[in-house]
């Protein structure tokens, strides 16, 4: 049982909204169609792989007020395509996370007499990039003045192929945020070098 651990402290950040204190239940999957691509003669089904696809499922209790509720912020975006979503098991910096821009599917409500309101909401991939799967490089917190964020997080350089994918989500904004993901070829960072500037942020949302 190595490695295996309880599901307690799971997080859901969708654009400008945090959905981790109001859940109970998130998901998500990450499928490859299975195209059947069997010739006479095989005696065994051969398949190869097709499309990719991914969903997120969350569900949990439902909230009405004006704002940083449930309710509006599912509703109102339902549709809207490539919102950020960022999706980990844990909240601790450094663990796995999953990134994906998305599109609020289907939204429901209700539930039986004497239970708390509950809610669940499906997402569903919309952008052609797909589910990336990174570390958690800052958790949930307040920033109010310069200097580095987070944690150094060791990953294996790109080739001249590949990209750096990161998003970044503002629950309230307060004046502006500039963000820079840097590099180093050091776990302390004494010579970094910039390779993505965030901004200036000046409002709740998410980036990617």
């Amino acid at each position: 049982l190595m490695g295996v651990y309880a599901l307690t402290n799971a997080f859901a950040y969708v654009a400008g909204y945090d959905f981790t204190s109001d859940s109970n239940s998130l998901q998500i999957a990450v499928e490859a169609e299975a195209l059947d691509a069997t010739p006479y003669g095989l005696g065994w089904r051969q398949y190869t792989g097709g499309l990719k696809s991914s969903t997120f499922d969350m569900a949990g209790f439902w909230q009405s007020a004006a704002s940083q509720a449930v309710d509006p912020e599912a509703f109102a975006a339902l549709g809207a395509a490539d919102q950020v979503f960022t999706f980990g098991t844990s909240q601790i910096e450094g663990d796995p996370a999953f990134l994906f821009q998305g599109m609020k599917a289907s939204y429901e409500l209700g539930g039986a007499v004497g239970v708390v309101a509950p809610y669940s909401l499906k997402a569903v991939g919309s952008n052609g990039v797909g589910a990336v799967r990174g570390k958690l490089t800052k958790s949930r917190g307040n920033v109010s003045a310069t200097g580095p964020l987070g944690t150094g997080l060791t990953l294996t350089a790109p080739t001249a192929t590949q990209f750096v994918y990161c998003t970044v989500h503002i629950f309230t904004a307060g004046t502006t945020v500039t963000l820079q993901l840097q590099s180093d070829d050091n776990g302390g960072f004494s010579t970094p070098t910039t390779i993505a500037t965030i901004g200036p942020l000046t409002t709740s949302g998410g980036t990617w």
